[in-house]
C-alpha cells in the first residue's frame, strides 16, 4: 500500500466459535478505500460469519476489526451495530412492508423533514428510482426493491457496505444490469464493500478482488484471473469452474505426462520435483477434440448449453469434459483425437 491509500476495513487474526466449533480461525483481511471484495467459499466456510462479525452481531474470541482506522470490535470492546457507520444489504432486501419507499430510505438517519426529503430525492435519482418515494415495497419488483435497499444503506453515508447474496433473488437478465449499476454507484460514492456470494460469475462481474475461504480461513486473495488460473487449493480450482482431474508425472518445469493424453505443456514453470506423481486440473475449454477415425477418444455424451457443445469423452482410463464451439458438433459414438492447449498448469500433490 502506498502513502495515499487507506484501508476501509482491517481484520486482524479474527477467531470466532459457536460453542466448541471454531468457525473463523485467525482470519486477517484488508480492504482499501473504494475497493469491492468478494468472499467466496463452499457452504460452512465462514463467509456469512465474517459479515456478521463486521456488522457487530457476534462476539470475538480473538482479534480486532477496524473500519477507517477505528477499532469497532475486539475481545474487550464492541461498538454497537448502529454506531459503526457500516451499511448492510440482505438477500431478502429486508424493507419494512408498512413503510413507503421514502420512509424506508430515511429509517435510521437523523435529519429534519426538509433535509430528509432532499436525501430521498437524490438517492432515488442515484438508483434510477425517481418518483417511487410514495410507493410501498409490495408494489415494486425484486430489482426495484433491491435498488431501494441500496438507497437506504447509502443514506447513512457508510464508510463500508456489506452485501449478503444481494442478487440471488433477481432473475438473470435483470441481475447483470443491477450488478453493473450498483458497482457504478459504489465507485461514484467512494464506498468500500464486502460482498458474499456462491456465484463465481457474480464475483467476477462485481468485485475488484476475490478472497476464497476454507474452514474459517482465507486460502487465497487476489484478482479473478489469479484465482482462476493459479488456484492454491483443489477446492478453489473446482469452485472457479468445472474441470478434469488427471494423474500425471512431472517431466520438467514446463511439462507433465499423462498416460491417456501424452505430454502436456505449461506456459509457466512450477517448482515440483521432477519424476513426481501429481494431479493436474484441466478445464473443459483447455481441450480441443477433432473428429478422427483413428482417434483414441470416443464421444459418450453431449449436451447443449446455449453457447457451446459440452462433450463427455472417454479415452483410456479417463473420462473428460470438453467445451467446443457449436460449429464443430460431433455425434455420440464418434471417434476423436484430443489436443491439450498450452496453459498455466494447475498441479496438486496427491
Amino acid at each position: 500500500m502506498n502513502e495515499t491509500e487507506k484501508y476501509a476495513l482491517e481484520i486482524d487474526a479474527l477467531s470466532i466459535q459457536y460453542g466448541q466449533k471454531k468457525v473463523l480461525n485467525q482470519l486477517s483481511l484488508q480492504i482499501l478505500d473504494n475497493e469491492i471484495l468478494c468472499l467466496l467459499g463452499q457452504s460452512g466456510s465462514g463467509k456469512t460469519t465474517v459479515l456478521k462479525a463486521i456488522a457487530g452481531l457476534l462476539p470475538l474470541q480473538h482479534g480486532t476489526i477496524s473500519v477507517a482506522g477505528e477499532i469497532i470490535s475486539s475481545v474487550e470492546n464492541v461498538i454497537s451495530p448502529d454506531k459503526r457507520n457500516v451499511g448492510i444489504i440482505f438477500q431478502d432486501y429486508a424493507l419494512f412492508p408498512h413503510m413507503t419507499v421514502a420512509d424506508n430510505i430515511c429509517y435510521g438517519i437523523k435529519e429534519d423533514k426538509q433535509q430528509a426529503a432532499h436525501t430521498v430525492k437524490s438517492l432515488l435519482e442515484l438508483v434510477n428510482m425517481e418518483g417511487y418515494d410514495a410507493a410501498y415495497p409490495h408494489e415494486l419488483s425484486g430489482g426495484q426493491q433491491q435498488r431501494v435497499a441500496i438507497a437506504r444503506a447509502l443514506a447513512i453515508k457508510p464508510k463500508l457496505l456489506l452485501l449478503d447474496e444481494p442478487f440471488s433473488n433477481v432473475d438473470h437478465q435483470l441481475r447483470q444490469q443491477l450488478m453493473a449499476d450498483i458497482r457504478q454507484i459504489l465507485k461514484q460514492r467512494g464506498v468500500a464493500a464486502v460482498f458474499v456470494t456462491h456465484n463465481k460469475a457474480e464475483a467476477f462481474a462485481f468485485a475488484d478482488k476475490l478472497a476464497f475461504m476454507e474452514a474459517g480461513s482465507i486460502v487465497q486473495i487476489g484478482t479473478a484471473e489469479s484465482l482462476y488460473f493459479q488456484p492454491h487449493s483443489a477446492a478453489l480450482a473446482e469452485s472457479m469452474g468445472e474441470g478434469n482431474w488427471l494423474d500425471v508425472k512431472i517431466v520438467d518445469q514446463y511439462h507433465t505426462l499423462s498416460k491417456d493424453l501424452g505430454e502436456i505443456k505449461s506456459t509457466v514453470p512450477h517448482s515440483l520435483e521432477i519424476g513426481g506423481k501429481v494431479r493436474q486440473f484441466i478445464r473443459p475449454n483447455q481441450l480441443i477434440i477433432t473428429r478422427d477415425k483413428q482417434g483414441q477418444g470416443k464421444i459418450i455424451n453431449q449436451t447443449f448449453n446455449g453457447d457451446n457443445q459440452i462433450y463427455t469423452v472417454a479415452i483410456g482410463e479417463s473420462t473428460l469434459m470438453v467445451n467446443q464451439p457449436l460449429a464443430q458438433k460431433i455425434e455420440v459414438g464418434g471417434l476423436v483425437s484430443i489436443t491439450v492447449l498450452d496453459h498455466p498448469a494447475i498441479l496438486f500433490n496427491k
